[in-house]
């Protein structure tokens, strides 16, 4: 017996249909995160020409422990609708097991207007509302795997809640660094980085202001070395696992998204997102190669962790209130 095996089989009923497209979304965003561990159960793959489909359903049914996911759009309460196509028999066939020992079954709702009319088999039956994700554009995958790995509704419901709130973070600090959009690219021939903004002609990274009066940065920021000089707009990168040495250019570069952000604490915002991208990104890139960071790196980094999701959102609060209107 395997490991899918030992975790019990997934059956996902979908509306069948034609459409190549509806098939390979399914592919990509329900099956890519399921079959790795786990039984997958779908007619793409699992069905052979020749072969009689509601013969090799059945089997499939049978199978204990089994979870099955209706993908509930408007295709497939259409389609539930019509007598004696694929979808009405496979549902059929499901109620007939509704209830049994070792059988999930659980609808997740792909679109408005489904919930109050979805097929006999599935009415009354706990669902699973994908619509916040969906209608953003997010991807479901891995709410899905939690759910078929069998985490409770406050688990799974919470993992939604965080998606979207890291969608909702990204929009705001895209609405904010899209006002006047920058890129920096470190030349790894002489170790210049060099600040591309749409509103200004290419300038030399260097300290900001605040850097020089503070007592964490102003004793290195001196130096005079080759592949280090911030007051010339060099400064080191190198793949390592230590990040100290880095820090001043991750946090000068995280000051360049936010140079209006100088009093005591927006320093300490700052100088806690430089650690955080130095350890997470700038110490990933060699000391001979470009690298290149960009308002998106900025925040994608930061999001990625529990820690930098709460930098961020303080910065953008201190930047937005020092906007103006």
């Amino acid at each position: 017996m395997t490991e899918s095996d030992n975790r019990g089989s997934i059956f996902i009923s979908y509306a069948w249909g034609e459409s190549f497209e509806n098939k390979e979304w399914v592919r990509r965003h329900i099956v890519s995160y399921l079959d790795w561990n786990h039984d997958v159960f779908w007619d793409r793959d699992n069905i052979d020409y020749g072969e009689l489909p509601d013969v090799v359903i059945s089997k499939q049914l049978a199978k204990r422990p089994l979870t099955v996911l209706c993908l509930c759009d408007q295709d497939y309460l259409q389609s539930a609708k019509k007598e004696g196509s694929g979808l009405t028999r496979e549902l059929q066939m499901l109620a007939e097991i509704i209830g049994q020992p070792g059988v999930r079954v659980i609808p997740l709702i792909l679109e408005s207007g489904c919930t109050d009319h979805l097929p006999d088999p599935l009415i009354n039956r706990i669902y699973l509302n994908l619509q916040p994700l969906m209608q953003r554009n997010i991807d479901i995958g891995m709410t899905v795997a939690d759910l078929a790995e069998g985490c409770s509704q406050a688990v799974v419901q919470s993992g939604i809640n965080e998606k979207l709130g890291a969608f909702k973070l990204r929009e705001r600090a895209n609405t904010y660094l899209r006002k006047n959009p920058i890129t920096l690219w470190g030349n790894p021939q002489n170790h210049e980085v060099t600040v591309y903004s749409e509103e200004a002609a290419p300038y030399l990274l260097k300290p900001p202001k605040w850097m020089w009066e503070s007592d964490r940065w102003n004793y290195m920021l001196n130096d005079d070395g080759p592949i280090f000089c911030p007051t010339k707009g060099i400064w080191h990168w190198e793949y390592c696992a230590i990040s100290l040495e880095i820090r001043p250019l991750s946090t000068a570069a995280v000051s360049t998204f936010f140079p209006q952000l100088t009093s005591e604490d927006e320093q300490g915002l700052l100088n806690a997102a430089g650690i955080l991208l130095a350890s997470k990104l700038f110490n990933t890139f060699k000391i001979n190669e470009i690298f290149t960071f960009s308002a998106e790196d900025l925040t994608t980094y930061l999001i990625n962790s529990e820690e930098g999701f709460h930098i961020l959102e303080r910065l953008l609060d201190a930047a937005e209130a020092l906007s103006p209107a």
